[in-house]
């Protein structure tokens, strides 16, 4: 028994430890956005309390680039997760089902990989394909790149979620008359909503997060937020209170659907945990 305890003490221990480190950069970034320029230049770094002040959010809010950062963000990470978890729940379902594609598994890890490809990789021939036709700094040009980039990730998730999914339960539909469409979208997709919930919420933070594909193709008509606050880092100086302030109003959107829908994402990756 002592030395039960013992394991697990030591577990707690380490894994209180990774927990205060994973959590301490958020703490650091929330303070020093709330924070003056002396407190942030101190040559002895106050880890609490402070002169603290808002005048870093007013300035931030204030500015019309945030704005419209803003709105480029939302509207491109909405329209991308929608196509690429609706393209990718169609794939899915023919890979999960269709006993035609016999080397499914190479073709899964093949998907996968090419999501696992570093974004420098794809950043030359896209920007070039974007120039050629007439995209470049449009919002739609980043829907696209941003769908088509996430799609083997939302394919390789919702492959899981479908396969938990016994083939019974098609069986049964396909007697009574239903066709394949409306088994996928009556009875497949409602089974799986869980699954369907986690998959655009990892898709959305994917899309949400991306900074190369829009420093790259877009320039101030759609700059969006990870770009924006990037910008506060300048050849003389870099404006750390404004740029933490930035970044909490760049993570409280995600943050906050995260927190609405958590139940809905455990459950979804406790489905994707049964495979075949």
């Amino acid at each position: 028994m002592n030395k039960s305890k013992l394991a697990r003490f030591s577990a707690f221990i380490v894994l209180l430890f990774f927990f205060i480190g994973s959590l301490f950069p958020i703490y650091w970034t929330l303070l020093t956005s709330l924070r003056d320029r002396l407190d942030i230049f101190a040559k002895v770094p106050k880890f609490f309390g402070g002169n603290l002040t808002l005048e870093n959010y007013r300035s931030v809010i204030s500015d019309e680039t945030f704005i419209s950062s803003l709105k480029n963000s939302v509207f491109i990470t909405v329209l991308a997760t929608f196509v690429s978890v609706l393209v990718g729940s169609l794939a899915a379902y023919a890979l999960a089902r269709n006993g035609r594609f016999k080397s499914r598994r190479p073709f899964e890890s093949w998907m996968i990989l090419l999501r696992a490809l570093p974004g420098i990789v794809l950043a030359v021939p896209l920007y070039q394909m974007v120039v050629k036709l007439g995209l470049y700094d449009n919002s739609w040009a980043l829907v696209i790149c941003y769908a088509a980039i996430n799609l083997p990730y939302s394919v390789w998730l919702m492959v899981g979620f479908i396969q938990g999914i016994p083939i019974e339960i098609e069986e049964s539909a396909q007697i009574d008359g239903a066709s394949q469409f409306r088994i996928l979208t009556r009875i497949i997709l409602p089974l799986v909503r869980s699954g369907l919930g986690a998959t655009t919420i990892f898709v959305a933070m994917l899309s949400w997060n991306e900074y190369l594909l829009p420093l790259i193709l877009a320039d101030e008509g759609s700059k969006t937020l990870p770009v924006y606050v990037g910008g506060f880092v300048t050849s003389r100086t870099i404006d750390y209170g404004a740029m933490a302030a930035a970044a909490c109003l760049c993570i409280i959107p995600i943050a906050l659907v995260t927190l609405l829908v958590q139940k809905q994402l455990i459950r979804g990756l406790s489905l994707g945990a049964v495979k075949e």
